[in-house]
């Protein structure tokens, strides 16, 4: 006979689950981007293109993108706990064998198993919501979206200085460590719930419709600049990819125990929510690709930094503090001026930041304290459509619901690189102008965030 599913007053240490589901989407986020510091090292060192190298994000990427929902369905099903816990065993034995890969195929295939990580996030989301309540989930809502910032940003850091002293193998080495040490936090801080939410059976159509269709359109998007974005592989790879997303949205809409429940997104907030997290997800991925080669570019170039990996990773640090600190002012603000223009907020504190970028990126002191007005609307950002996503989905569906606005968040960050590099390769006489293209793009996509939270802040927000 199941056991009742515990009540809010049963958890005696509410501020300990908190911790546990934390450190578990910090480990996430750090190996998310732990690696783009070491990508020249790893392909001198494995004899890759700079082509190749690149799949060691994207296929995190990609897999996490598919993976996500399909792992929050089972967490809807078979416990979150259970399968947060699963999870993160498949994620520790891919970190160490990213650590010891020979090669970079199996580099590549550690990084694509890696991705089941992707699905922490909603998982720890569910766990909160399923075990806290009032103040404590508050909380917990500021403090376990506000990881993945934190921990993208401080990946840079961590990532610039271990490999610097120690060697890109030593990422994936320190990550199987931390990955192990989070579970075992779960192990000993987070309880056992009660019955699964929902008792169904696998939609398997509609997971190999999710998979092969995201596959197909974030591989264009990601492949678009090497390919040609006119070309013919690149066209008919995103129209196949946009075709069975379509066939998905129909044929889940059709079924009584979907995958995902597209019907859920005839809600207009819902779909606001969404085209927020997918600026949430991009601009700070602008960031990510674009600042590391302005920093470490020589000053001969007449806009680059001179800074060695360690020095242009610490002038990262600032930004990396304020998403931390941007979740933690989340719940508050909140409380005081409502969801929607907490999300304004978000938004245009990203706009302004690139910005500022866009405007000086040949000050190494613009970019610092730019990106770090960047970073608290990140943090503030990621916090907010976390809130969004579940105050609208419908508590048993909330594993597979935030695991689909996780995959709407990785084709934001998917998207970034591509456009980078692209804009970047055009900057031709004048390169600086690349960079500042690059900084204005996102922030224009700021000031899209802003234009959604305002019709957001229009609607009402479940409590």
């Amino acid at each position: 006979m199941p056991t009742p599913p515990l009540g809010p007053r049963d958890i005696a240490r509410p501020g300990a689950v908190t911790v546990a589901l934390s450190l578990v989407v910090l480990a996430f986020s750090l190996m998310q981007t732990l690696v783009v510091p070491a990508l020249p090292t790893i392909g001198a060192e494995l004899g890759a293109t700079a082509q190749g190298t690149g799949w060691v994000i994207t296929a995190f990427l990609l897999s996490g993108a598919v993976l996500a929902p399909v792992v929050g369905n089972l967490g809807d099903r078979f416990g979150h706990r259970r399968v947060l816990l699963g999870t993160l065993a498949v994620f520790a034995l891919a970190s160490a064998a990213a650590a010891a890969a020979p090669n970079m195929s199996v580099l590549l295939a550690a990084r694509a198993v890696q991705g089941v990580s992707t699905a922490t996030f909603p998982l720890a989301l569910a766990l909160a919501r399923q075990l806290l309540h009032g103040r404590s989930l508050a909380a917990a809502f500021g403090w376990i979206p506000g990881m993945i910032g934190l921990g993208a940003g401080a990946a840079l850091v961590v990532g610039g200085i271990v490999v610097d002293a120690l060697g890109w193998r030593w990422l994936f080495a320190l990550g199987t460590v931390l990955v192990a040490a989070s579970a075992v936090a779960i192990v000993l801080l987070v309880p056992r719930g009660g019955a699964p939410a929902v008792s169904r059976s696998t939609d398997w159509l509609g997971t190999v419709l999710l998979a092969v269709g995201l596959v197909a359109t974030l591989l264009a998007v990601s492949q678009g600049a090497s390919w040609g974005w006119g070309s013919a592989r690149t066209l008919a790879t995103g129209v196949v990819g946009l075709l069975l997303l379509a066939v998905l949205v129909r044929v889940e809409s059709r079924r009584t125990a979907p995958l995902v429940d597209v019907r859920t997104f005839r809600s207009t907030s819902l779909v606001l929510t969404s085209v927020l997290t997918v600026v949430v997800g991009f601009v700070p991925y602008v960031c990510y690709v674009a600042i590391p080669v302005l920093t470490q570019a020589p000053t001969s170039t007449g806009y680059g930094h001179g800074m060695s990996v360690t020095v242009s990773a610490l002038a990262m640090l600032p930004s990396a503090v304020m998403v931390f600190l941007g979740g933690r002012l989340t719940p508050a603000m909140v409380a005081r001026i409502g969801a929607g223009r907490t999300a304004a907020v978000a938004s245009g504190a990203m706009a302004v930041g690139a910005a500022l970028m866009a405007g000086w990126p040949t000050s190494g002191w613009g970019i610092v304290v730019a990106f770090g007005v960047l970073g608290l609307g990140n943090g503030i950002g990621y916090a907010i459509c976390a809130r969004l996503v579940v105050d609208f989905s419908p508590a048993t569906e909330t594993g597979a619901a935030t695991g689909l606005n996780s995959v709407v968040r990785t084709v934001g960050s998917a998207a970034a690189a591509p456009v980078v590099g692209v804009l970047l390769a055009r900057g031709g006489v004048d390169p600086a102008s690349g960079f500042t293209a690059a900084f204005g793009v996102a922030a224009v996509a700021g000031v899209v965030g802003v234009v959604v939270a305002v019709l957001l802040a229009r609607r009402p927000v479940a409590a």
